[in-house]
């Protein structure tokens, strides 16, 4: 008899210890199934995606959701005033957005040279890779900021001559 009565509390503290490793396991998964989806009630734009409440936005584009163009920052018309190594120059340039390229701006005027260059637009930088326009070659990089525009650009003539310049340009109101 004592064989069986061993057997019972065997089997008796077999299930106890069963049962207090289920319980242990719906607690576990009742407490995880508890965390709030950080991510429920935000809603990021222009293929943003959300990761901890926060969206995290595709190049081109900037704001709590994703919903602001970095490029049109950049879009105006300006005064400049530039400093070349043939001398120091005044006139306006115009930038646009009317690029199917999220990044891309288009801006004319620069140099006071009546063409069209592309910039590419990453935050508050643009960069203008090299390119030609009316047989010169153009190349530089300028930051905006607080509606200033700063660039420093090479321009090589059809001609073989060489300027290097940095520009201040203002947004006009």
């Amino acid at each position: 008899m004592e064989s069986s009565a061993t057997f019972a509390f065997s089997q008796s503290r077999f299930v106890m210890r069963h049962s207090v490793l289920s319980a242990l396991l719906l607690i576990s998964i009742a407490l995880s199934s508890c965390v709030p989806d950080e991510c429920k009630d935000v809603t990021c734009l222009n293929g943003g995606v959300c990761d901890a409440g926060m969206c995290l936005c595709t190049t081109g584009y900037a704001g709590v959701n994703c919903d602001t163009e970095q490029r049109q920052a950049f879009v105006g018309n300006y005064t400049v005033t530039e400093n070349c190594n043939l001398g120091d120059f005044n006139y306006e340039i115009s930038i646009n957005a009317n690029s199917e390229i999220v990044t891309e701006i288009v801006l004319h005027n620069l140099g006071d040279f009546d063409f069209d260059i592309i910039g590419i637009v990453n935050g508050t930088s643009v960069m203008f890779t090299e390119q030609s326009g009316t047989g010169s070659t153009i190349n530089g990089t300028g930051t905006l900021t607080n509606g200033v525009l700063t660039i420093d650009y090479t321009l090589v003539t059809t001609g073989g001559q060489t300027l290097t310049c940095s520009l201040t340009a203002s947004m006009i109101e």
